[in-house]
């Protein structure tokens, strides 16, 4: 499914969650290009005033962006608005398979106004996220067309619609974001052991020419630094297990729902199986608030 056919408050804290994930990795990414210039401009000396200038510029600036990160706390925001997002995903999914809370009533707009109360709950379980929730993607509604026709389908075709749009499209996605750590995760570590080797050796040449005053050594050792930091935010090898192990559980999932042969049974697996996505979401933020 579409970003868009699911409710406005998902739309509005997908958005938080990929605003603040990408801010605090522009961040990270500037106050480490600041330190190796920075270290880059040491190796070269500080005999003039410009230079002076700008090896100051760079000190504050990191010293800045430093401060900024404290206080955005947009690594925070960014989990925080994720976990927020994948919980009214799941709800969305409960209530189009007409799962509980959200089984069938004499009046659909009873269970439409249960559906409501639950988002409004999840909302006032994270007001301090309100300021970022802002945006053309509020204006949106909160229980969309496609829901109301996916949850409209008989319990075979939901099977179907529930198989190809969330189990299938979970999977799809967790195996590819683990092959994509698990590459990136091997890229960094390379170049954090270039730059280190490169660090040593120019440590070496310092020694067998004295008198050549130009080593870029220092540079280097702060680049390694620099890689090390991008891979402990990144967290390519954690990420590249944790989303492997979940997509080979969604193919144990899968197997499952081909046993359905009932509504009831489809409510009671879904239950199950949206416990499953929602704690795997849980579990991420609560690793992230233990750090």
């Amino acid at each position: 499914m579409e970003d868009k056919q699911y409710p406005a408050l998902y739309c509005a804290t997908n958005k938080a969650s990929i605003d603040a994930q990408n801010q605090y990795l522009n961040f990270v990414r500037m106050y480490s290009f600041l330190l190796i210039a920075a270290s880059g401009l040491g190796v070269y000396g500080i005999n003039e005033k410009s230079s002076a200038i700008i090896a100051a510029v760079l000190v504050i600036g990191s010293i800045f962006l430093s401060v900024m990160m404290l206080l955005r706390r947009d690594e925070d925001t960014w989990y925080r608005a994720r976990s927020v997002a994948e919980s009214v995903k799941t709800s969305s999914w409960r209530f189009m398979m007409r799962c509980e809370p959200y089984l069938d009533a004499t009046d659909v707009r009873e269970v439409k106004s249960r559906f409501r109360t639950r988002l409004n709950r999840i909302l006032s379980e994270h007001k301090n996220l309100a300021e970022h929730f802002g945006g053309e993607v509020s204006e949106q509604e909160q229980i969309t067309d496609k829901m109301c026709e996916v949850r409209s389908l008989t319990w075979e075709q939901r099977v179907d619609f529930y198989r190809t749009y969330r189990i299938d499209e979970q999977r799809s996605w967790y195996a590819n974001k683990s092959d994509w750590n698990r590459r990136k995760g091997r890229l960094w570590f390379a170049i954090l052991i270039g730059c280190q080797t490169l660090a040593v050796l120019f440590l070496i040449l310092r020694v067998a020419y004295p008198d050549w005053g130009y080593w870029p050594a220092d540079v280097f050792v702060v680049a390694a630094g620099s890689a090390l930091t991008w891979i402990q935010v990144k967290r390519f090898k954690e990420l590249a297990a944790a989303y492997g192990l979940t997509a080979q559980e969604i193919g144990f999932v899968k197997v499952e729902l081909g046993k359905i042969d009932s509504e009831k049974k489809l409510a009671d697996f879904i239950a199950d199986s949206e416990n499953a996505f929602s704690r795997e979401h849980t579990q991420w933020l609560a690793r992230k608030d233990s750090l």
